[in-house]
């Protein structure tokens, strides 16, 4: 069977070497653009929607210590104080009777973990078990391995449709043509609903853009990912500091951003300084994207619409990617290991477009 994945960042890419590495025929036709070089890259399930939601997520943790070793992969868990007070006892009480390794400490602990931080809580929550990703590099990595297992990549086309005969998929028409295949997976983010619409797939999408900065390199500052009030952050292998470009960026639900990417980036570098103030931010990157939200906020993954067409669609794309691609591969073959795992996610739930 010839597959087509329609994008080739973190998810698209993921699933390409998946289908790949299971034998099938992949072509991965990606335009480019996406959201994968805006992502903050945090791996996690301490933020959820509600338990079938933390436990795809637990599920994508698990997937991602499957795939071995990618670069940026960094397993350096989380602190964090987003909330306080009753609030943050109330996310403990919660992460713990998911059985999720979570633990509270005080403000000596916290100073200890990070010596340069001015603003102390009293108390935080770890979750040792959390980590990060550079999400442009893992993306190559994976359709890297996608490729050396037998995949194309088709690099800056752009896919016009996806053509159906007599009820199911025979591929997509490109910018320069015509591409036969006999299953379409679409990963192409905020630009989905304009490829499977015309199909009679119904996929509503929130607007919701986010921006992501990125520092110079910098003496060593963290060894954890912060998650304060002011904002999240995180320090890569070469010292450079991540921030998006909004206070707690996964729960954000701004419909459009409110003030230029300079600016954005000035807010942002006065919320790293405030934590701590002896650092000198430069910039050497701000980036803008539309985040790939459904409009319930849940991923969209598996079949919908004509026969051969399968969608991944989500925010949170770079926790998920691992285990949407596992779930994707086992239906396609066939399989149901997977099914009462993405249930909750079902592709075609929105109906007929």
């Amino acid at each position: 069977m010839k597959t087509i994945v329609i994008g080739g960042g973190i998810i698209g890419a993921a699933i390409a070497c998946r289908l790949a590495q299971a034998g099938q025929e992949v072509v991965v036709i990606d335009a480019g653009a996406g959201a994968t070089a805006q992502s903050f890259g945090w791996i996690n399930a301490s933020f959820s929607l509600d338990a079938d939601h933390f436990r795809l997520r637990e599920a994508g943790m698990a997937a991602w210590r499957r795939l071995g070793d990618l670069p940026g992969l960094n397993w350096q868990g989380s602190l964090s104080w987003e909330v306080q007070g009753a609030a943050l006892e109330a996310m403990k009480a919660e992460l713990e009777g998911f059985g999720y390794p979570v633990e509270r400490v005080g403000a000596k602990t916290i100073r200890d973990r990070v010596p340069g931080l001015a603003m102390v809580p009293e108390a935080a929550l770890v979750c040792p078990t959390e980590g990060s990703v550079e999400p442009g590099q893992a993306a190559a990595a994976l359709m890297a391995r996608a490729v050396d297992a037998g995949a194309r990549q088709v690099a800056g086309a752009r896919v016009l449709e996806i053509v159906e005969r007599a009820g199911r998929v025979a591929g997509v028409r490109t910018e320069w043509g015509m591409v036969p295949g006999d299953a379409v997976v679409v990963a192409a983010g905020a630009g989905a609903p304009a490829l499977v619409e015309p199909l009679g797939v119904a996929l509503p999408m929130l607007p919701r853009p986010g921006g992501l900065m990125i520092s110079r390199p910098l003496p060593r500052l963290l060894d954890t990912i912060l998650v304060a009030p002011e904002r999240e952050i995180r320090q890569d292998a070469d010292g450079r500091l991540i921030v998006p470009g909004s206070v707690s960026h996964q729960g954000d639900e701004s419909a459009s951003l409110d003030r230029p990417p300079e600016a954005l980036a000035d807010s942002a570098r006065a919320a790293v300084s405030a934590l701590f103030p002896r650092v000198t931010i430069d910039w050497a990157r701000i980036g803008v994207a539309m985040r790939p939200v459904p409009g319930d906020k849940r991923p969209v993954i598996g079949a919908a619409g004509p026969e051969g067409l399968y969608l991944a669609v989500m925010h949170s794309g770079v926790t998920l990617a691992a285990i949407v691609a596992e779930a994707l591969a086992d239906r396609m073959a066939g399989g149901e290991a997977y099914a009462d795992l993405v249930a909750p996610y079902d592709a075609g739930r929105f109906g007929a477009a």
